[in-house]
């Protein structure tokens, strides 16, 4: 007996709140945990090296840390995946919307590079808190000055597009965006940051699977909102989604 939409939304929310309490559970014993099996030994051994000997601190490293960062890393992954779970699949998948005003998607096309340029940003200052490069190497001026390099390119990206909007527009559902008349290179380049924010997620990189996810999520929106002015232009045939096809 197959479960209906109801209750296989239950189901899905069920276990991204066990997810999201599992993720909790990891973090707060993460944070409980030393970085380093012996501190002391760990930092005798470090002042032993002198300035250049990058390769011999990192293999120090990898020798004395603990499990803590990696759990931290994944804690905070199911933490973010579970919370879009929650919130995305609340109605059920068929019901997620694009952006309800045009505006609210041109600020989405802003946020997505500005999430990904901020997760950028945070992986640098939390490796160096974390002291993934030694005291010879701890300038980030040359990595941070690459900022605006990596912004604008994104921003233009996004921007362009929005070129893919047609006429007016208005909120549709994101599974209209799988229809015969889908825009391919949208859905192309969907798959592949899903692909992308799915190999975040399995490295525990939450900061960078965020990002990828608002990404998608733009994709869609773009995709689903030009299926759904393709059915209002004249002598257009009504699209049907192909999720809601018969076999």
């Amino acid at each position: 007996m197959k479960l209906g939409p109801s209750a296989q939304t239950f189901g899905v929310i069920k276990l991204a709140a066990i997810l999201l309490l599992v993720g909790l559970a990891i973090l707060g014993y993460a944070y409980s945990m030393a970085p380093y099996r012996d501190e002391a030994l760990f930092m005798e051994r470090y002042m032993a090296l002198v300035d250049g000997q990058s390769d011999e601190y990192w293999r120090l490293r990898d020798e004395m840390l603990t499990a803590k960062f990696q759990l931290q890393d994944y804690g905070g992954t199911l933490v973010a995946f579970s919370i879009g779970v929650l919130l995305g699949f609340r109605k059920g998948w068929r019901r997620i919307r694009s952006p309800m005003t045009r505006t609210t998607l041109f600020v989405l096309a802003f946020v997505a590079p500005f999430l990904t340029v901020g997760a950028y940003v945070f992986d640098l200052f939390q490796g160096f808190a974390r002291g993934e490069f030694p005291h010879w190497a701890d300038s980030m001026a040359i990595a941070l000055m690459g900022v605006p390099a990596l912004f604008l390119p994104l921003l233009a990206w996004s921007g362009a597009h929005l070129t893919f909007l047609r006429g007016t527009y208005q909120s549709e559902f994101l599974c209209r965006a799988f229809s015969r008349h889908a825009n391919w290179w949208l859905l192309v380049v969907a798959f592949i940051t899903a692909v992308l924010a799915a190999m975040f997620a399995v490295a525990g990189q939450y900061w960078y699977f965020i990002p990828g996810a608002v990404w998608f999520y733009f994709y869609i929106s773009l995709a689903a909102s030009r299926c759904s002015t393709h059915d209002t232009e004249p002598g257009s045939q009504p699209d049907v989604p192909m999720t809601h096809r018969l076999p």
